[in-house]
């Protein structure tokens, strides 16, 4: 794609208003200045629409329209790839912010559809690991559906596609239902080994980049780029958190033995599989030097920076 065709890639759609959809939409906006004649929609599920008195949907909503971002109802569920290229077909690209909460088959889906559509680009939703590293057989099912997605696009010459792998967004390393960081306890709990790495990426730096991407001068086609807010050990984020805290952490190890014992303990149970997902040496970690953040020097927020805004000391 030169770039006088990417001159023509305005009408885009972004798939969902998440917590990452949303901050892709702000960093659309962003763009707005240097691209004023961009038109943005994002695709919702019809219930996020209509009748909604919780306050959360509701802001969202209100935010979306001061930003002059119009909204259609769809479901990936219910609707059929043909329908779903029916819809995407009137727009020039597709960011696929809808995450994994559409289950199993659902990428695939989308990704068919953003085909049988002609669409001329494609970010599909791959905010995450190195699939490519991982490989089939991860133990993850949507995590294999992930590497056939890939394959499907490098299988095709029609829609150019850009690949954003993140590492894990900040946020949720932190989360007390992942159970890696324990706070009231002070401790760690490293997946697998203590040298072993994470990749950690803000959803804000996430939804920046990736609009900084979208609209990247000479135009990035069918590759992978790589962002890292952080790479960080668990031994060294035991580290942060300590001089963070003003307290030491201690450092426990659950190996993968008994990850995958709990994993198949609790087969319902998401963040027992994660856990168990993100307990290896390779595809969850690079260095933050090879990122395309560090290649352009844009500062990001690292893990001290995110506890100093986002974890007061005890």
């Amino acid at each position: 794609m030169h770039n006088n065709v990417m001159s023509q890639c305005r009408n885009i759609l972004i798939l969902g208003a998440g917590e990452l959809g949303m901050a892709v939409i702000e960093g659309f906006i962003k763009q707005r200045k240097a691209n004023p004649d961009i038109r943005l929609t994002v695709l919702l599920r019809a219930s996020s629409l209509v009748g909604n008195a919780k306050p959360a949907p509701t802001n969202r909503l209100k935010k979306l329209t001061d930003w002059g971002v119009g909204t259609l109802a769809g479901d990936f569920n219910s609707l059929t790839t043909e329908a779903l290229a029916q819809i995407f077909a009137p727009y020039d690209a597709v960011v696929n912010c809808s995450g994994f909460v559409g289950g199993l088959g659902t990428q695939l889906k989308i990704t068919r559809a953003v085909l049988l559509a002609g669409t001329a680009r494609y970010f599909p939703w791959q905010f995450g690991v190195d699939y490519d590293r991982i490989g089939m057989g991860s133990g993850q099912l949507v995590w294999d559906e992930q590497l056939a997605v890939r394959q499907l696009l490098r299988g095709q010459q029609m829609t150019k596609w850009v690949i954003v792998s993140t590492g894990m967004f900040t946020s949720f390393l932190f989360e007390q239902s992942f159970g890696v960081v324990d706070f009231p306890g002070h401790k760690v709990n490293a997946l697998g080994d203590a040298n072993y790495a994470l990749t950690l990426t803000t959803a804000e730096d996430i939804g920046r980049l990736t609009a900084m991407i979208f609209f990247h001068s000479p135009v990035i086609e069918n590759e992978v780029l790589y962002l890292a807010g952080d790479t960080v050990t668990y031994r060294q984020l035991t580290e942060l958190l300590g001089q963070h805290d003003k307290t030491p952490f201690s450092l426990e190890i659950s190996d993968k033995d008994s990850l995958e014992a709990a994993a198949i303990k609790s087969p319902d149970d998401l963040c027992a599989a994660y856990r168990l997902a993100f307990a290896r040496a390779e595809g969850v970690a690079w260095p933050k030097t090879e990122t395309y953040n560090a290649r352009h020097q844009i500062e990001v927020k690292d893990v001290k920076t995110w506890l100093s805004e986002n974890k007061p000391t005890d």
